[in-house]
């Protein structure tokens, strides 16, 4: 049943429009008169009301349960109150899970970190144990200890990279080869009144 409007043909004969200056009605005939067009009105809202009820109302006007939203009335007020019902309890999810502490603390800066962080890990696919020249692999903590402490070559190559061959290195005595195993230096010149020695890298 689809809902009814008030027509210009329902308001033909009623009020006072197209009445005579001088209507020859009773005062009990001009009253029906008069109230004939407020009746209407009242009329066409109660029937109004009642096709609201009625269980089609809600398709009427294009309001159905969406996927997912399940009803138990298919009038218009059961379906607006089955999606309020959701709305609803999806509000109270967002405001009740279990992360909702975290979610909370995410500050712009952090947030921003956290990007940063996402974009220093893409492409790393796993997590190894040990040292590997691979762009999809990240090695352990205990990895890169165990790599700086015991693998000499490694700490002859970092040391290549921070003193390569012909760097100068200022020590209070010791020869540099002392601290940089695998490597040969030369003593340049050394000031005894104050304890500095200077020292070349050979190779």
């Amino acid at each position: 049943m689809a809902f009814t409007r008030i027509t210009n043909e329902d308001r033909i004969g009623k009020g006072n429009v197209g009445q005579p200056d001088t209507p020859l009605l009773s005062a009990t005939e001009m009253q029906e008169q008069m109230d004939s067009l407020p009746n209407l009105a009242i009329d066409k809202h109660n029937e109004f009301l009642d096709e609201l009820e009625d269980p089609s109302a809600s398709s009427n006007i294009g309001c159905t349960p969406p996927v997912g939203i399940n009803t138990t009335s298919t009038k218009l007020y059961g379906v607006l109150n089955a999606i309020a019902s959701v709305a609803n309890a999806s509000d109270a999810l967002a405001h009740s899970h279990g992360n909702k502490t975290a979610l909370d603390s995410l500050t712009p800066a952090l947030i921003e970190e956290l990007r940063n962080l996402n974009t220093m890990l893409s492409g790393i696919t796993s997590v190894t144990n040990t040292m590997e020249d691979s762009p999809t692999k990240i090695p352990t903590c205990r990895a890169v200890s165990y790599y700086l402490t015991y693998d000499s070559q490694a700490i002859a190559n970092i040391v290549t990279q921070i003193y390569p061959p012909g760097s100068l290195y200022v020590t209070a005595g010791d020869n540099p080869e002392v601290y940089f195993p695998d490597t040969r230096w030369n003593l340049l010149h050394a000031d005894y009144s104050v304890g500095i020695y200077y020292w070349q890298r050979r190779s």
